[in-house]
């Protein structure tokens, strides 16, 4: 007499589409948030590519006479770092924004990075028109 038994069936999950699912939903997460408008008229260069920012950010707006604003209200070169630490107090991660006109100096940009560094700024992202 001849004994049949059941093979013991191997359960593994196989993690690659699993993986690839969670950088799709983080791309269309990236790609899918909002940006707002700057309070002063600035002539934004046109892009390709782009993502959408969220409501939470923190904007900051360059003329090409470099006047610049934040979250709308005026400022200066000199508040600016003062500015964005008091802004960025209550939550250090939040986002921030350059919208620089497309005519501006270089020099205007860099000193906009420069203190936005210095007050604590994780993430600092370019705007452009697509």
């Amino acid at each position: 007499m001849q004994i049949v038994r059941n093979r013991e069936t191997s359960l593994s999950l196989d993690l690659a589409p699993l993986i690839d699912v969670v950088f799709q939903l983080l791309i269309f997460f990236m790609l899918t948030s909002v940006f707002t408008n700057p309070a002063m008229k600035i002539d934004l260069p046109k892009a390709l590519s782009g993502e959408q920012a969220d409501n939470q950010q923190i904007v900051i707006g360059i003329n090409h006479e470099g006047e610049l604003t934040v979250n709308g209200k005026v400022s200066s070169l000199a508040n600016l770092k003062d500015d964005l630490t008091a802004l960025l107090r209550d939550d250090p991660d939040k986002p921030i924004h350059i919208h620089g006109d497309k005519e501006m100096a270089y020099k205007f940009f860099v000193e906009v990075m420069d203190a936005a560094r210095l007050a604590g700024a994780k993430q600092i992202n370019i705007v452009h028109q697509k």
